[in-house]
């Protein structure tokens, strides 16, 4: 009897991104017994055989699978071309040339599997493929028992639309640590994402340890607050010792993390925010500025019309050349990201007054306004940086504003501005390569769901609506972009910028599923996308990232109260159940969201009740109103962290609140939510 997961995988292979071609066959093969073997001591009948080329590869394959299953799976070098019967092939032998680097074919037939590709990167790609023909649970990092370990019969042919299909992260702002950014490789490998851009120092922390300026990390990559209205619950970055925030990756956490991404064909694509957004570096190096002092940089509340180096200043050009050495020795990655936004937009007009900087502009004919000087300054800095990369062997990238005065040469453009503002066309047809990252329809720090449970949104704090179909319909090659240049478009990336993002928890969650329509877009041909069909698959993609331990977004968030009109003066407890959204030991979040009328709440503690006892609590004021939260606030934004550090099936849970009317005013109403980031 053939089971129901293959019925529905025939009909439809649930694999995102889409592969160019799918040919459904009949028959399924069996990988192994559905009984996990304790402590996988048993070999499972089914090989896998590599050529001499692909044995990480096949190792790879047999760890993901002898996670899941609880069988070994043996790895054996053999260089025959043709299927083995009871075998999985991964093979570079007799390939189709024409699929390129990234592009493979997979045949799985009754008795054997074989994946065929010009080079490792199409095997890899060719293996995450198969593992999504297989029920869910094959990226369980535990044994699970009673799966029938069974995939479709199927043929695919396959290869990537664009080179470049990436994720910003920006761990600046808030800090995640290095197992935490190796879970968000694992769920880019499975999508065929191969480009992780590492947003490594801004004005709120300097994050990678550069041995010839120690006290970027000793000074710059701490700050006394958590900021933005944060919870401290929220963040396991957050301690009790001054300086109470921040961390940094030292060089060791660096090459683990670019030696775990190349295992899956991920370049790790280093930032070093030049030439502004630079206050945690000014804070640690002061005499880099433009003859500020130390006190006028603050990472707690960034004073951006002074965050800025000086490009002439003594010691400045020795320092970016020196710490972008270090950066290029660690991350072999072509590609060195070195910032270059916001240098006009943030208020940053020193160069003109500072007396090194104006005599280069001086020195250089720069006349006009101060916005000219100052984007034809920037302009010949850029040149000069991406020169000193060239000659290093690797490409400049930089965000838009760096070609406000023209298009340098030997540098790529990531482009996140749209419309008249956007470079993107201009840059392409001069010649040179370009990355879209629009925050129009790529930017996740952007709320996904309509529903108010988030308080930094209902505040006015975050400006734009993202949802899926926003980033799944989004096309990255310009409509006013002549056909001839179209190959310079690389491809495209989603960002996360995490002022709002305090937890690995609440990052999953705005990643997630989002970059899987990032992942599709960049992959398939724009023919063949059909947003139905992505969402179809997309229910059986989810169940794969819940068996990865991934927190995504699943749409429908929890109500589980309100309050309002009528709200008591005094301190007053309430209480919510919660037990039909217990069901496991963690983290649990509780969000406070005004939604209309003349005043607002105030919350002075949440705590969680087991069966009426206490379990966890956390005090803190918060406010839910009409407030506009900045950096550094009056008021605690109203979302509360507790911990469950057990679950008992069949116990009572409850959220109990103390909250009362702020101020004498009429009326308030919202609604509390226990939003799923937990």
């Amino acid at each position: 009897m053939v089971c129901s997961w293959c019925l529905a995988a025939a009909a439809s292979p649930a694999i995102i991104p889409l592969p160019r071609q799918v040919q459904s066959r009949p028959g399924v093969f069996t990988l192994c017994p559905s009984q996990p073997i304790p402590g996988a001591a048993v070999p499972a009948t089914t090989r896998i055989l590599v050529d001499g080329s692909s044995l990480e590869t096949g190792q790879y394959l047999a760890m993901m699978l002898s996670r899941a299953t609880g069988f070994r799976f043996v790895v054996a070098t053999n260089g025959a071309a043709s299927p083995a019967r009871g075998a999985l092939l991964l093979t570079t032998v007799n390939a189709l040339p024409g699929l390129g680097a990234e592009g493979y074919e997979l045949t799985v037939a009754p008795d054997s599997v074989v994946i065929r590709a010009p080079a490792q990167a199409g095997l890899f790609y060719g293996v995450q493929s198969l593992l999504q023909l297989f029920p869910p649970q094959i990226l369980s990092p535990q044994p699970v028992a009673g799966v029938d370990w069974v995939a479709p019969c199927v043929y695919i042919q396959d290869q990537p639309r664009f080179p470049w299909r990436g994720l910003m992260l920006d761990v600046a702002r808030h800090f995640f640590d290095r197992q935490e950014i190796e879970r968000v490789l694992d769920a880019m490998a499975l999508h065929k994402l191969n480009e992780f851009h590492w947003h490594l120092a801004d004005d709120h922390g300097w994050r990678i340890q550069i041995n010839s300026y120690p006290l970027l990390t000793s000074s710059g990559a701490w700050r006394t607050n958590l900021d933005y209205g944060q919870n401290p619950n929220a963040s396991a970055a957050y301690r009790t010792t001054t300086p109470v925030y921040g961390g940094y990756y030292s060089q060791d956490d660096v090459r683990e993390v670019v030696a775990y991404a190349q295992q899956r064909h991920i370049n790790v694509v280093p930032e070093i925010e030049l030439p502004a957004h630079c206050t945690a570096a000014l804070y640690a190096y002061p005499a880099l500025g433009c003859g500020n002092p130390q006190s006028a940089y603050n990472p707690d509340n960034i004073a951006y019309g002074v965050s800025l180096f000086s490009l002439t200043g003594p010691g400045s050009w020795t320092f970016f050349t020196n710490v972008l050495t270090e950066v290029m020795n660690l991350f072999p990655s072509p590609y060195i990201h070195t910032g270059g936004d916001e240098v006009y937009a943030t208020g940053d007009r020193q160069w003109t007054t500072y007396s090194y900087d104006s005599a280069q502009i001086a020195a250089l004919n720069l006349t006009g306004s101060t916005s000219n000087l100052v984007v034809q300054y920037q302009h010949w800095f850029s040149t000069n940086l991406a020169a000193f990369l060239h000659a290093s062997g690797r490409t400049m990238v930089a965000w838009s504003e760096f070609e406000t005065a023209g298009t340098v040469t030997n540098a790529v453009l990531m482009d996140w501005q749209t419309g008249s503002t956007s470079f993107a066309a201009a840059t392409a047809s001069n010649g040179q390569y370009v990355v879209m990252s629009p925050n129009a329809n790529l930017y996740l720090n952007y709320y996904e769901t309509t529903t108010n449970f988030d308080p930094y949104f209902i505040v006015g704090n975050n400006p734009a609506y993202q949802p899926l179909t926003n980033v799944y319909g989004y096309e990255p090659v310009p409509a006013n972009l002549n056909s001839a240049y179209t190959n310079y478009i690389l491809g495209a990336q989603c960002n996360l910028w995490t002022e709002y993002v305090p937890s690995p928890l609440n990052a999953e969650f705005k990643l997630f599923p989002r970059l899987c329509a990032l992942a599709e877009l960049t992959w398939t041909p724009a023919s063949l996308k059909n947003f139905n069909d992505f969402t179809n698959r997309l229910v059986t993609d989810v169940q794969r990232l819940a068996q990865m331990g991934i927190n995504y977004n699943h749409q429908t968030i929890p109500q589980i109260g309100s309050w309002g009109p009528s709200v008591p003066t005094s301190p007053t407890l309430v209480n919510y159940d919660i037990t039909p959204y217990v069901t496991k030991a963690g983290e649990l979040d509780v969000s406070f969201s005004y939604q209309s009328g003349s005043d607002a709440l105030d919350i002075y503690q949440v705590a969680l009740l087991e069966n009426g006892a206490t379990v966890d609590t956390d005090s803190h004021m918060g406010f839910a109103g009409l407030a506009q939260f900045k950096q550094v606030s009056s008021f605690t934004l109203p979302y509360y962290v507790v911990h469950l550090p057990w679950f008992h099936p069949g116990s009572l849970y409850t959220i109990q609140a103390t909250i009362s009317e702020h101020g004498a005013k009429t009326s308030t109403n919202g609604k509390v939510f226990l939003p799923n980031w937990n």
